[in-house]
């Protein structure tokens, strides 16, 4: 475009002809077009006036030389205008980026009463009541705690010093393909310099290091680092105390630094289970992941938290730790099994019911096969860029973030139930965390915070990515709300969530997202969501022992003759209630 416009103002046997028709593409070649229209007409009031004040013949007249004037005008005027419509265009395309980076934000701004229905401003009211309710009885409990505790009364007095820690720190998140399978591929510094000359750990299970172990660490070894590599049991197995107590001490056996960095290359446990180590040796070490799982892709690998689990529950030994960068390569996901997909996409799906609507058109407008990169890939810059921006403004996830844990209150018991031995239906985190948010959305309406609709949209949105939306049949209300007080956000008042006020927007009650729920309301909301005996629990495709290590030949042989299209199964021969080694509730 432009070297045409170029070539054409600098003919002159464009003199006496008309302005030529050039199509404008873009921005820029409107410019474009405009300079040489300027030049073009300039050239012609030049001509016009003269050389040296002769008149040519063409363009004797006066009324010739001011109509080339007026039309030089124009075009100057015509210029300045579309400088400034590009300048508008880079001030809107700047203004949308913005919009979209305060979406996360918006979540801090409470619906005005007046906007929400008559039911919502009773249920708003009720909870305001409820909080300020707890908060009462949690200050006379901890006043009455205080007046026994026999403080120090002597009087010995004691000088004071202070010191503050920490600081911010930044974790670039890269999406790339084809890095997982040759690291020298990368355009982009993947071990910081400073380790160049420290031990790397690469911490991987036992499928992914089948699958791109030796070609990752060949690729490591290629660009000069020294590796070790350290191989852990797939799934939850390796996420225990007993786990991470021999990793540590086989990492630092085999010769670790203050400046080593371990690499986690596999799913949401591996990530979990390097990064714990990570923050605990030397007080804190490099860490670097690249998840290989879809969950871990769009959740578990995109945090600063780590952690493994302990027997009341899952994640509750762990630490706030960030890791240096994450490295998502969306190519590793076409050798993930069948049921990993789904599993994956109960986080996707948790982030666009309660906190993007955008994300949630994308899920709704999606018809085609599940394993598509170029659908794959979207959904995974999408779900990386509203996670991060909510980790950014809320990192203790007090605030807005809490829309992370929208789904996992029910949704972790539900899970480490199916876990126990003697459960017959073992489900992955993404399909807990999706029943948890059809349980959470039973719990908005019964509380009169969002409409019977959202229930709807949960068990469609859900059955549509072919994910659970009901509580194996082989659990029970008792043994699920015996966990909760092992959950993170519980409190001695009582059960708290994280709550729908509709479909991509959280409740809150002056910027208070983790709302109180009478364990009344929880009971009923689970009894609705519990499958009834003899029903096949439909997820993702697999056989009913996801993540399971111990499982006898008998019962894997006995299940291949099952109907077991999906994450479990639960008939009428599954005993129902707790497992043996169980607390009992």
């Amino acid at each position: 475009m432009s070297a045409q416009l170029m070539k054409r103002s600098k003919s002159s046997e464009l003199l006496g002809e008309p302005l030529p028709f050039i199509k404008a593409d873009s921005a820029e070649d409107l410019l474009a077009l405009d300079a040489y229209r300027l030049d073009y007409a300039s050239h012609r009031l030049g001509h016009a006036r003269g050389a040296k004040g002769e008149r040519p013949a063409t363009l004797a007249t006066a009324g010739d030389a001011a109509r080339l004037e007026r039309e030089a005008a124009l075009y100057r005027e015509l210029k300045l205008a579309n400088e400034a419509l590009a300048a508008a265009r880079e001030r809107v395309a700047d203004l949308t980026k913005t919009t979209r980076d305060l979406e996360a934000v918006r979540l801090s701004y409470a619906t005005a009463d007046e906007m929400l229905s008559a039911p919502q401003r009773r249920a708003r009211a009720e909870l305001r009541d409820r909080l300020e309710r707890r908060s009462a009885s949690r200050s006379a409990r901890v006043d009455a705690a205080k007046s026994v505790i026999k403080t120090s009364g002597g009087g010995i007095d004691c000088a004071t010093y202070s010191f503050t820690t920490g600081g911010a720190v930044v974790t670039d998140v890269r999406v790339a393909r084809g890095v997982v399978r040759d690291p020298r591929a990368a355009a982009f510094e993947i071990i910081p310099e400073a380790s160049a000359s420290s031990p790397l750990f690469v911490f991987t299970d036992e499928t992914v290091n089948g699958l791109y172990g030796d070609g990752f660490l060949e690729g490591l070894e290629a660009m000069g680092y020294r590796v070790h590599r350290v191989v852990i049991p797939d799934g939850e197995d390796a996420k225990t105390l007993e786990v991470y107590a021999e990793l540590a001490e086989r990492v630092i056996s085999m010769g670790i630094d203050k400046h080593s960095v371990m690499i986690s290359l596999g799913g949401g446990a591996v990530a979990n289970v390097c990064g714990f180590v990570a923050s605990t040796l030397h007080r804190g070490v490099g860490l670097v992941h690249f998840p290989t799982t879809l969950l871990a892709q769009c959740d578990a690998a995109i945090s600063h938290k780590q952690a493994v689990n302990a027997k009341h529950g899952k994640n509750l030994v762990g630490s706030y730790y960030a890791p240096i960068r994450i490295i998502v390569d969306p190519d590793v996901l076409a050798t993930l099994d069948d049921w990993l997909l789904p599993d994956g996409m109960g986080e996707i799906v948790k982030h666009a019911l309660c906190q993007d609507a955008e994300l949630l058109h994308m899920l709704d407008d999606y018809d085609g096969p599940l394993l598509n990169p170029a659908f794959l890939e979207k959904v995974i810059r999408r779900t990386i860029e509203l996670k991060c921006q909510v980790i950014d403004i809320d990192p203790k996830e007090k605030r807005e973030a809490v829309v992370l844990i929208y789904g996992h209150t029910l949704g972790h018991p539900v899970e480490a139930i199916s876990h126990r031995p003697g459960s017959l239906c073992c489900l992955s985190h993404g399909q807990a965390v999706a029943i948890g948010c059809v349980i959470a959305a039973r719990v908005a309406v019964k509380m009169g915070l969002a409409d019977p609709s959202v229930i709807k949209r949960t068990v469609d949105l859900c059955e549509k990515y072919h994910l659970p939306t009901q509580i194996p049949p082989d659990q029970s209300v008792d043994r699920i709300m015996a966990k909760l007080p092992y959950n993170k956000t519980w409190t001695q008042e009582g059960t708290v969530m994280a709550l729908l006020e509709s479909t991509g927007r959280l409740f809150n009650v002056d910027a208070t997202y983790l709302l109180p729920v009478d364990d009344a309301t929880v009971r009923e909301a689970l009894e609705e969501t519990m499958a009834p005996r003899g029903a096949v629990i439909r997820g993702a495709g697999s056989s009913g022992f996801l993540r399971r290590s111990k499982v006898s030949e008998t019962e894997l042989r006995n299940a291949a003759d099952r109907p077991v299209p999906g994450a479990g199964w639960s008939g009428d021969a599954v005993p129902h209630g707790c497992a043996a080694d169980d607390p009992q509730p």
